[in-house]
């Protein structure tokens, strides 16, 4: 992997954090440095999912606690 790119990556933090979970982009990074640029965008979708995932359960905490009260 380029220097340059290990370098934008691990200014990052949740970038960084992503790759390590993600070690396969390890590999497309390596083959080309071109592929930075997916690799970002991957991490923009998967950031998104993880946000819409947290949003939804606590929709479903809260409407689990108004059931709870309603039966009590």
């Amino acid at each position: 992997m380029e220097l340059n790119i290990i370098y934008k990556i691990k200014q990052n933090k949740k970038h960084y954090d992503f790759l390590r979970t993600h070690s396969y982009w390890y590999k497309y990074l390596n083959r080309n440095s071109n592929n930075y640029e997916k690799f970002i965008q991957e991490y923009k979708k998967y950031s998104r999912e993880v946000t819409t995932n947290k949003v939804n359960d606590t929709i479903n905490n809260i409407d689990m606690v108004t059931n709870i009260i309603k039966v009590l």
